[in-house]
């Protein structure tokens, strides 16, 4: 498994945070020091359709190619019963309010195995209305065990 990790944190540029702003991020080698954190990765869903853009971490946590076509539906089959409940609460919440939020999430990938992903969303508003959610993920299975 190849890992990522954050060498230096670059301010965002203006719009959307973490599409343009991930490819940013400068990275160090596999053989960094294992007290580093895996580098977050950037992801964005367009809610007039729910369609999904994932920097190329998002797909490596979840265990896809990342030519892989994206479904917000198949995502989320991928999270726990629990995770899923709580996804959707929190969601739901900052849609309505234009808010944000961050969690910690279970998932299971296509090969079986379980990892746990930090999640953080906010909400892009456009003539008073949430049009994006978009945010980071992070790996934190490491800390779960």
């Amino acid at each position: 498994m190849s890992r990522h990790w954050i060498d230096r944190v670059a301010e965002p540029a203006s719009g959307r945070v973490p599409m343009g702003w991930a490819n940013g991020l400068h990275v160090v080698p596999d053989e960094a020091p294992g007290v580093l954190a895996p580098m977050p990765a950037a992801w964005e869903c367009d809610l007039s359709d729910d369609s999904l853009r994932w920097t190329p971490g998002v797909f490596e946590i979840f265990g896809l190619p990342p030519d892989v076509p994206l479904r917000r539906e198949d995502a989320v089959a991928m999270y726990s019963a629990e995770s899923q409940a709580e996804l959707k609460r929190l969601r739901d919440d900052a849609i309505a309010t234009c808010g944000s939020f961050t969690f910690e999430a279970e998932i299971r990938r296509p090969n079986g195995e379980v990892r746990w992903m930090r999640i953080t969303a906010d909400v892009e508003v456009r003539d008073g209305r949430a049009a994006y959610l978009y945010g980071l993920k992070q790996d934190i299975t490491h800390l779960k065990q």
